[in-house]
Formats: C-alpha cells, structure tokens, sequence
C-alpha cells in the first residue's frame, strides 16, 4: 500500500465514510471510517480544499494517482495508489462517482479515540441476537446521530428503545467493518437495555496491528460502563457518492 509519510499535514482531512465494492478506491485498500485523505498528488488538503481534490481526480482518470491517508486505527500515515475511473460501475447506469467513495472534511486529531470495546454479553441478551462478538468488537459508529461524550451514549440508546438501531462495528480479529442492527430494551429478562459490558478509555481502543510498532503506554484514567453503550462516529452525515464532482460543500465525491 505504500511507505508511511514522514511527518503529519495538518489534523484535518477528508473523512471516509463508506466504501463501495470494487470501487477504485476500494482497490486502493482505502478503510472506511478509520481513513482521512489528506493529499492528493502531493497536494496537501488539510485546507478543505474540495475543487483540488475534483479537479486532480479528473485529471487523472484512469491513470494511476498518488494519494496520502491518514489512518486513526493505525494512527500513521501512508501513501496509496488509486486510479480514478467511470468504468468500475458498469452495471449501474446512475453511479457516476470516479472513486467510490463518500467523505466529509473534518478534523483527524482525536480520531480513534470514541470507540467503545464490547466486554461481556449476556445470554439472550439484544446484543447477543444482534450477533455482537465479546471482546474482538468494537462499536466504531451510528448513522443516527454523532456521539462526542460518553453521556451521549445513554441519549442514543434512550432514544431507540424499543425502535431498530444501527450500529457500525469493527471486529479485531477479523480485521473487518460491518453493520449490525440492535433494538435495546428493558424486557429482555436481563440488566440494561443492550445487555453487554462495554470499555472506554484508552485500555479499550482498537489495537494496532503493525508487529514492529511500539505502542505508547501512557497513564490515563479507563471507565467501563455495563449498562447501554454504544458509539457513533464522528461524522454526521453518512451518504452515498452519487455524483463524479464533489457538491459546492466537501460532502461525496
């Protein structure tokens, strides 16, 4: 996939927030909500500079395009090779996206940090219907609202009592996202309304997966809450790239 950058440009990128398959960018190994794009062609971004990104993705159809990532799972950068094209979507008369991809600009500085470590799960528990996985998954996202405190949490699952929740989950072992759908409640004959221990903090943020890499030990504070949590991402809005230009404001491309 590349070698990793040598130095950080900027904490603010392109935010991926879905992938589609077999996509360019999808074939370039880029990682849906974990990847910041933040250079295009050696051309830094962190400006939220949307045009830039247009224009060199069309200048470069179907010729191979240097892009840098930053990644919040492995908290590093690299450099990715991705050849923008019409031609990948040929059953689909409607998708016009050269990538494949949808992004929001945003800020990378604290990325990695809001996800919530599945711990324990009772027996017949939603959680548990919901095919959650004890201690390999990690909550990573919700398209239903943006979680920015842990306290947001309890608003999230509050509000979804009884109602389908959608969740964006990251299992360790598998290396892999996917989506599940959960319906809390207080019925289900066991505690909280999820029926899962979750940990926050940083004993409970997804491990890297580099062999070589030294993980950083640092003395802070780890809460774990056993009732109902789980997290969202830190985007708003998850859509779909359904044009090949981005729209006036950096949402798909």
């Amino acid at each position: 996939m590349g070698g990793a950058q040598s130095s950080e440009q900027g904490q603010y990128g392109f935010h991926v927030l879905k992938v589609k398959e077999n996509s360019p960018a999808f074939e370039a190994g880029i990682e849906q909500f974990f990847d910041y794009i933040v250079n295009i062609n050696g051309i830094p971004l962190n400006n939220g500079d949307s045009q830039t990104l247009v224009t060199t993705l069309q200048e470069y159809e179907g010729k191979p395009l240097p892009i840098g990532v930053y990644s919040s799972k492995e908290q590093s950068f690299r450099e990715v090779t991705l050849t923008p094209s019409k031609d990948w979507h040929p059953d689909d008369p409607n998708e016009k996206s050269l990538i494949g991809c949808s992004i929001r600009f945003c800020s990378f500085e604290r990325a990695g940090e809001n996800v919530w470590h599945v711990l324990d799960v009772s027996p017949n528990s939603p959680a548990e219907m919901a095919g959650i996985i004890p201690y390999s998954d990690y909550i990573i996202g919700s398209p239903h609202m943006t979680l920015r405190n842990e306290d947001d949490f309890y608003t999230l699952v509050e509000e979804y009592l009884g109602k389908p929740l959608r969740l964006y989950l990251y299992n360790s072992e598998w290396d892999s996202c996917r989506e599940c759908i959960i319906v809390p409640n207080r019925e289900w004959g066991g505690n909280g309304s999820l029926g899962c221990d979750v940990g926050y903090g940083l004993l409970h943020r997804i491990p890297r997966r580099k062999k070589d890499e030294v993980i950083e030990q640092e003395e802070e504070s780890t809460n774990t809450y056993s009732d109902t949590i789980f997290s969202a991402p830190d985007d708003q809005h998850l859509e779909e790239a359904q044009q090949a230009l981005l729209p006036p404001s950096p949402s798909a491309t």
